[in-house]
């Protein structure tokens, strides 16, 4: 094999270069999209074998990729245990570029492949869910498609089906209404009891509630019921971001989607003394006439995206991400 008095050509050029590292050579390339793919998917997955299934490739396959990506940086990625898998200093490092370049290599990927769309857009959200995350998805299709317009609408769900049923929307991520027909491609969200460390827990208990018809009373309602549990309603509030308040300044306790916990928030789990509460779901809606082209492409963008977006959370990068799962 060649070698190179000067490190720095011989990494260019792609060949082996002597590094100090446990008397290895390490080959200084080009990185592999795929490799970074399989990286990222189980730094956010937080195992191989959930990152498998988001790729659709086989466990063998993202472990084997991985090996050649440490192998191509020439330093462990990842530290594994028996339980658990954590990103090294490289590996935390290496995360921070890859996202980037994977969200600039799929940007180009849909400029290229997506049809001219010309036009104004009008899209609801729950409150909750109008998250870093679903907001970068939003830029991105205007940035790919800057003839577009685009207008958001943050609402509670029963305000956002209203707003489809009178045409003043024209797609809007919300919470399934028990009255409409059920759409394809429904996701869970699990929703949890919160609370303060500072909040009472003694009968009767406080509750912090939004109003009528939000189904998180009726579900509150019955699962204290179950567990004969009193309450009464300390505050009602239609804002997602007044009930987060509420219940971080100790006034009650809050039933609240995964996407809604924020620093604060202390999550009551059955061994508590609360009965675990069922997932909420979320459905894409549209309204019934025709649609233009350019919400028929962006309800199956958002759809693939938020299927492909469903994950237990980063175990290893520690990301802070709505846990949620197709039905």
């Amino acid at each position: 094999m060649k070698r190179y008095d000067c490190p720095a050509l011989g990494e260019r050029l792609g060949e082996r270069v002597p590094r100090e590292n446990g008397g290895r050579d390490v080959t200084i390339g080009r990185f592999n999209i795929e490799l970074l793919e399989a990286f990222v998917a189980v730094a956010e997955a937080g195992n191989v074998t959930h990152a498998g299934s988001k790729l659709n490739r086989t466990q063998p396959c993202v472990s084997t990729q991985l090996r050649r990506l440490e192998d191509r940086v020439g330093k462990p990625l990842i530290e594994r245990t028996a339980r658990t898998m954590n990103l090294t200093p490289a590996g935390r490092i290496l995360y921070q570029h890859a996202t980037e370049i994977l969200r600039s290599h799929e940007e180009a990927r849909l400029r290229l492949s997506a049809p001219e769309l010309t036009g104004t857009v009008h899209v609801g959200l729950p409150e909750w869910f109008a998250t870093g995350q679903l907001q970068s998805i939003f830029c991105n299709f205007v940035r790919i498609h800057p003839n577009v317009k685009l207008e958001m609408t943050v609402a509670d769900s029963a305000t956002l089906h209203d707003m489809l049923s009178a045409n003043e929307i024209n797609l809007a991520i919300a919470l399934v209404s028990p009255v409409k027909p059920s759409p394809n491609g429904l996701v869970e969200e699990p929703l949890y009891w919160t609370v303060s460390e500072t909040c009472p827990l003694a009968d009767p208990l406080p509750l912090i509630l939004f109003p009528e018809p939000c189904p998180f009373r009726d579900l509150a309602f019955s699962a204290l019921a179950r567990a004969g549990r009193q309450w009464y309603e300390r505050i009602t509030t239609t804002s997602v971001a007044a009930a987060q308040v509420a219940v971080r300044s100790g006034a009650g306790l809050c039933c609240l989607p995964a996407g809604a916990i924020v620093d604060g928030i202390k999550i009551l789990r059955e061994q508590d003394g609360f009965p675990d509460l069922p997932a909420s779901q979320l459905a894409i809606y549209t309204p019934s006439k025709t649609q233009s082209p350019i919400v028929d492409y962006l309800e199956e963008h958002l759809t693939a995206l938020l299927q492909n977006a469903i994950s237990p959370g980063s175990a290893l990068a520690g990301k802070m991400q709505p846990d949620l799962r197709v039905v």
